[in-house]
């Protein structure tokens, strides 16, 4: 929805592969944060040693980063793209919050006959 909202066409100079669709967001590094993100925390709970929860992290954050600049190289983004693919799931998460906590507040107020 987001590609379609902001319309940003692809970078036309240096691209090694071809492409159709819009640039901004990235979707691979959206995915790519998504995946690692949520494997990284469900994996959390059940290492307990601390350079294996270390390793963890920096397996994440490699794999992360690792497909966000592959998509610069590949020429199919900028890198605001990435890193508006990055930023989207945690605005998209406090997004869902407020929207939780002001429907959480707006049905205790009804109950209480506000």
């Amino acid at each position: 929805m987001l590609k379609l909202l902001f319309h940003r066409a692809r970078p036309e100079l240096h691209r090694l592969i071809e492409i159709i669709g819009f640039s901004f967001p990235s979707g691979h590094a959206m995915n790519a944060f998504t995946v690692f993100g949520i494997l990284t925390f469900l994996l959390w709970r059940y290492i307990s040693a601390k350079w294996a929860r270390g390793m963890l992290i920096c397996f994440s954050i490699v794999m992360i980063l690792a497909i966000g600049v592959s998509r610069i190289y590949l020429g199919v983004h900028y890198p605001s793209d990435i890193i508006g693919g990055y930023c989207a799931l945690p605005f998209a998460i406090g997004f869902f919050q407020r929207y939780k906590e002001k429907r959480y507040v707006a049905n205790d107020m009804i109950k209480e006959g506000r």
